[in-house]
């Protein structure tokens, strides 16, 4: 076996080589959470979005079709008094012809 001597000197700078890339290593560790926490607070901001997003379409549906369903329910109440009133007349003309016989 071979006797080699290892200096403190040599030591000392392996060691700080060592701390200068657990330093390195904790910043970008330190600068991923940053990250992940940002992308989570984003996703959760785009679910919340959606779910608004969601809300106002079901509304502005809602809003659409309640109005074309008044349009029309408007529209058949309009003809149906319409014929109500014409078959009105022809059952008083009838009643007054069955008054004269």
């Amino acid at each position: 076996m071979t006797a080699e001597a290892i200096s403190l000197e040599f030591l000392a700078q392996q060691a700080k080589l060592n701390m200068d890339e657990i330093r390195l290593v904790r910043k970008e560790l330190a600068d991923m959470m940053r990250l992940v926490n940002a992308n989570y607070e984003l996703t959760r901001r785009i679910e919340r979005r959606q779910g608004e997003l969601r809300d106002d379409v079901e509304l502005t549906v809602k809003m659409e079709l309640g109005g074309s369903l008044a349009n029309i329910q408007t529209s058949i109440e309009s003809h149906l008094a319409r014929i109500e009133g014409a078959i009105s007349g022809v059952a008083g003309r009838v009643a007054t012809l069955g008054n004269k016989s």
